[in-house]
């Protein structure tokens, strides 16, 4: 009996989340809560998975560990990056793994509700379906934030990483981070609207993912590159080459936002950012209207 009453309060709530009888921006703020919130539970239920995923981000930080050790520290240096390889190379492996989260959160998730029946139920009710993409999203970064940090915490803890941090440095590597989801995400929703279009997305976000890491210089110098003009100009055309240098500079060297060699990262994910952004939400708002007018918001 209490359970069932329980049950039926819950149920309760719910509809009184969703109904949207309240002005839109409260109601808007509610549904983008009630949507992260009901994300997080699911993904918690999973608990063997959740350890597993932390314990393989703790393996993998360990691996770079004696990766360094064979890395020369002189050659590091000349390159302008200090004489330690693993505070170098785990800068790029946090990133790099929240770069992923940008590109496939949002794609993931809609193949799931395809798959499962459920994203045609949503979109039949007042639930705004930009919110709705948007909470999705948020999820992942959240997620992704907490073994980002975990990766960051486990080196400066357990590995003796050492990373230059002050006010200037800090607020710089937030300014930079922040353009980088920008910029990136725009590719993300791209990848979204494909997939419910065409049921194929994922070779776009993994070739993209798989390009950044090559050529943005995750686990070596980008000046290697100079060695292979083409491949150094096919790296200046990703966002992430610049959000990767900008927080490097800023956790490695102290740099703060009045260095040039930052500003003109933050003026080129600036620049990523009002082209790719516009063109990201019109390829989502493009592939949602073509599934709802076939009628294949069920069918995967």
């Amino acid at each position: 009996m209490i359970s069932r009453v329980r049950r039926e309060m819950s149920q309760a709530e719910l509809k009184d989340t969703f109904k949207g009888d309240e002005p839109r921006l409260k109601s808007g703020l509610r549904q983008f809560y009630g949507v992260v919130w009901a994300s997080l539970k699911i993904m918690l239920s999973y608990k063997s998975w959740v350890i597993m995923d932390l314990v393989s981000t703790i393996a993998s930080v360990v691996m770079y560990y004696f990766v360094g050790l064979q890395v020369d520290p002189t050659k590091l240096s000349q390159s302008g990056w200090g004489t330690s390889y693993l505070t170098f190379s785990i800068i790029g492996v946090a990133t790099a793994n929240y770069l992923w989260s940008c590109l496939t959160r949002l794609s993931h998730s809609i193949q799931h509700e395809i798959r499962g029946g459920t994203l045609e139920a949503i979109a039949v009710t007042p639930v705004n379906m930009f919110t709705f993409f948007i909470g999705q999203t948020a999820r992942g970064y959240l997620v992704s934030l907490i073994y980002l940090l975990g990766v960051l915490a486990v080196g400066v803890a357990g590995l003796g990483v050492i990373f230059i941090m002050n006010v200037e440095s800090l607020v710089t590597a937030l300014a930079v981070f922040i353009l980088m989801l920008i910029s990136n995400q725009a590719l993300g929703l791209v990848a979204a609207g494909i997939i419910m279009v065409y049921k194929r997305g994922d070779p776009v976000a993994f070739i993209v993912a798989s390009l950044n890491e090559f050529l943005a210089g995750v686990l070596y110098p980008l000046g290697m590159l100079a060695a292979f003009p083409i491949l150094q100009a096919i790296s200046m055309s990703f966002p992430y080459t610049y959000a990767l240098d900008g927080i490097r500079r800023a956790l490695i060297l102290g740099s703060s936002l009045t260095d040039p060699y930052v500003l003109k990262d933050i003026l080129a994910l600036s620049l990523f950012s009002l082209v790719l952004i516009p063109v990201g939400v019109y390829v989502l708002d493009w592939g949602y209207r073509t599934i709802r007018r076939k009628g294949e918001t069920s069918t995967y």
